[in-house]
Order: structure tokens, then C-alpha cells, then sequence
């Protein structure tokens, strides 16, 4: 199953170069690909994130450490452009004001949340916009700079992430603490990050596309430890595996296409379909 994982890698990535080639519709001979949406290999290739880059975390690099850790956050918890746009990168964080711009966005039809995360709500019937405003970014905003020493004295991805996993929200499997500290990894806070590629946490996906490339009950619960583990044996081996044209890769790619992978084999195998569909039109 390891081969079938890195032949999915390579077709998913030799549909975006032909895409960004300028070849016409159809980019792929795999159906599958070509009607469901699938990230790219890379997250830095995903539109959303070209646009984080952009307008988000690059403007904003000679801000202060703190404060960028957090606005990463609030770009991934919310995930959508539109809504970045609207609310603006935050200097003194007030989340009154952010749920007043969730609410009129949602009250006019207009995208607050993305689809691609399930949006914890801690055990509260509140909007999310509110749970995720009062009850996980404020208390972000206070341990900031907290975050941010560990960070900077460290260089360590996986010192800072088990701090902000003890924070609401953003414990569990690490999934959301991953998701942010991603991003933050593209900045002066961590770009220099010493375990880029020995600590990862697997999300719910990419343990369930473990379990699929070892044959494991689909819904078998690993330890955190042997899921890392296993991601890093195949980080070792997918240069050998994989094709000239990829694009370098880091171990948090790999854990990113496990979770793309499960998506995929849950359409082969007629298990299921993913919630969006891929759209050829969209830039």
C-alpha cells in the first residue's frame, strides 16, 4: 500500500504542474482527481495559502513574535480569505469586534468558516464564532509571549506545540496546533525550526491513512508515538519512491497527503466522497 500512497502523491502533483503549465481540462487521467478536490502536495501551493503569504503573514514579519503566532491562528481557524480580508490582522485583539464581523458575514450569506476543519465547539451550544473567539483565541492572546519565548529560545516546532496544545482548542491529536505552527514556521518565529522534519502531530486523517498503508482497521487509534514513527519511515523512503519532479518535501507534507490519501481510497473503495468538489475553473 506504501506504492499506491506515493502514486497518489505524484498524480495529485503532476495535475498542478500541468494545471500551472496551461494545458486545457482535463490535468489528470485519474477520475477520481479530477472530480473531487484534493490538496495540493505541498500546502504552500494551496491557494489559500499563496494568499496567507501574501497579505497576511509576510507584511507582517518585523511584528512582534506573539502577535504573529496568534494571527496564524486566527487566519487558520476561521481559514477562508474573505474573512481574513474583513477582519484584518490584529495588534490588540478585541473578539467582540471579530464575532460583530462573523455574525454580519454570515447574516449577508458570506464565508466566515472554511469547510476543510470541524470547528471545536468545547462543549458549548454557543455560535462558533463566539466559542472560537472568547474561548480559544483569547486565551491565546494572553500566552502569546509565552508561546513566543518558547519559540524563539527553542527553535523547537514540538517544544512550542506542546505548549499551545495545553491551550482550548488545540489539543486532542495537536491538529489545529499543527495547522498554526505550520504557518508560523514560514516566519522569523520558527523558520528555522531544528525538527521540521523529526515531529509531526497526525491529525484524524492521516491516522486513518496510516491504517490504511498498514492494513490496520481503518478505525484504529494509534499512539501518537507510532503514528510519528510511521511518518517518518516514509518520509525516509519517498525520495526513493516518488518521481524527479516533486517538489522537496518535509515530514509534515507527508503527514498532509496521509490525510488526502484517506480521502481518495474511501472514493475508490466506495466508502464514501469527500465534501467538495474539484472546481477546474477556480484560480
Amino acid at each position: 500500500m506504501e506504492s499506491r500512497f506515493f502514486e497518489f502523491m505524484a498524480k495529485r502533483e503532476a495535475l498542478r504542474l500541468k494545471k500551472e503549465s496551461g494545458a486545457p481540462w482535463p490535468w489528470s487521467d485519474d477520475e477520481i482527481l479530477n472530480t473531487y478536490k484534493f490538496t495540493n502536495v505541498k500546502r504552500e501551493h494551496d491557494r489559500t495559502t499563496r494568499w496567507m503569504r501574501e497579505f497576511w503573514t509576510n507584511p507582517n514579519a518585523s511584528r512582534p513574535a506573539g502577535e504573529i503566532i496568534f494571527n496564524c491562528a486566527l487566519f487558520r481557524y476561521f481559514g477562508t480569505t474573505d474573512f481574513a480580508a474583513a477582519v484584518q490582522w490584529q495588534r490588540q485583539w478585541s473578539p467582540q469586534r471579530a464575532i460583530t464581523i462573523a455574525r454580519q458575514r454570515m447574516n449577508s450569506q458570506q464565508r466566515v468558516f472554511t469547510g476543510a476543519y470541524i470547528i471545536p465547539t468545547l462543549g458549548e451550544r454557543k455560535p462558533k464564532c463566539e466559542v472560537v473567539c472568547e474561548r480559544i483565541l483569547s486565551p491565546l492572546w494572553v500566552r502569546r509571549d509565552q508561546l513566543a519565548e518558547v519559540a524563539i529560545s527553542t527553535s523547537s516546532w514540538r517544544k512550542t506545540g506542546e505548549l499551545l496544545m495545553q491551550l482550548p482548542g488545540f489539543g486532542g491529536t495537536g491538529f489545529m496546533a499543527k495547522e498554526t505552527l505550520q504557518d508560523v514556521m514560514q516566519t522569523p518565529v520558527l523558520r528555522n525550526a531544528t525538527d521540521r522534519n523529526i515531529w509531526c502531530p497526525a491529525g484524524p486523517g492521516a491516522r486513518r491513512g496510516l491504517n490504511r498503508i498498514t492494513g490496520r482497521p481503518i478505525g484504529t487509534r494509534s499512539k501518537p508515538s507510532d503514528a510519528l514513527r510511521e511518518m517518518i519511515q516514509l518520509f525516509e523512503i519517498s525520495k526513493e519512491n516518488l518521481p524527479e519532479y516533486m517538489p522537496e518535501l518535509e515530514l509534515h507534507d507527508i503527514q498532509f497527503q496521509l490525510c488526502e490519501f484517506d480521502k481518495y481510497e474511501r472514493v475508490r473503495n466506495g466508502e464514501g466522497r469527500p465534501k467538495a468538489k474539484y472546481n477546474p475553473n477556480r484560480v
